[in-house]
């Protein structure tokens, strides 16, 4: 499985009788005899959605958890990735996916119900997963400040999704597809500038709405800003590339620059 192991951005949609989506991120990793996929997308109208599942590549239908009466399946077939769905012992969905050349992959999804079969066939290209660090130019901080309040903010955007009902000597931090990807990997950060808190906030506001882990750093002031409790960096992601450029690249939603 290592071919699709990795994090895959939706290049485009041949759909029958389906509604593509804008754009998706479909994140694949191996974890011993385990798929672990995750997938976030952006549907024609709506917020942002996301759905998870891990699923042992043996053919053999297990109960999704925490969901009543829905199964599924995995296996291998003639180099082909097959995934099921069952819900109350009917299959209502199916997808297969392969590499096809020049790190692309297909996904043909099939959706069954009591009207027919609705199928559309995605097209991915490999893609990778970076964090990126905002900190406020405004704001004039010294080099050691603003490394501290960007290393704040690597962290928060983990630690933050640490369940409170967890015991405080026990870390055990839910990740997403990407998120994974990333702690695999090499952890790619870059940091960029923006001009001014309101700037900040627009991007904290555009990852959250885009279904990508971040975190605003609020410092509290007893070094620098007089003691008053100061917004000073959003991280954002780990997510995968496109998704975060479309917020702090070039053509993101406020200007930035290479720190």
């Amino acid at each position: 499985m290592r071919e699709f192991d990795g994090v895959w951005s939706l290049e485009g949609v041949e759909a029958n009788g389906a509604i593509a989506p804008k754009s998706a991120v479909y994140t694949l990793l191996e974890d011993g005899p385990d798929l672990v996929a995750h997938l976030r997308w952006r549907p024609a109208s709506g917020p942002v959605q996301q759905t998870g599942y891990r699923v042992r590549l043996d053919g053999n239908r297990r109960e999704l958890p925490g969901v009543d009466g829905v199964e599924l399946s995995g296996e291998w077939v003639d180099d082909v990735l097959h995934t099921s769905v069952f819900a109350n012992d009917v299959r209502v969905s199916h997808s297969e996916c392969r590499v096809i050349e020049n790190d692309r992959m297909s996904v043909l999804q099939q959706h069954f119900d009591a009207e027919g079969t609705i199928s559309s066939t995605q097209i991915y290209r490999r893609s990778a997963v970076k964090q990126v660090l905002v900190y406020r130019r405004d704001l004039k901080m010294r080099k050691g400040k603003i490394a501290a309040q960007c290393a704040h903010g690597a962290m928060a955007v983990f630690f933050r999704r640490q369940p409170k009902t967890r015991p405080v000597n026990h870390l055990d931090v839910p990740l997403d597809g990407p998120m994974a990807a990333w702690v695999r990997r090499s952890f790619a950060k870059i940091v960029l500038s923006v001009e001014s808190e309101d700037d900040l906030l627009t991007i904290h506001s555009a990852a959250q709405e885009a279904g990508i882990p971040c975190a605003v750093i609020t410092d509290s002031g007893r070094t620098e800003f007089k003691g008053v409790p100061t917004r000073t960096v959003v991280a954002i992601g780990p997510g995968e590339i496109s998704e975060i450029d479309a917020i702090t690249g070039p053509e993101g939603v406020v200007a930035t620059k290479l720190a």
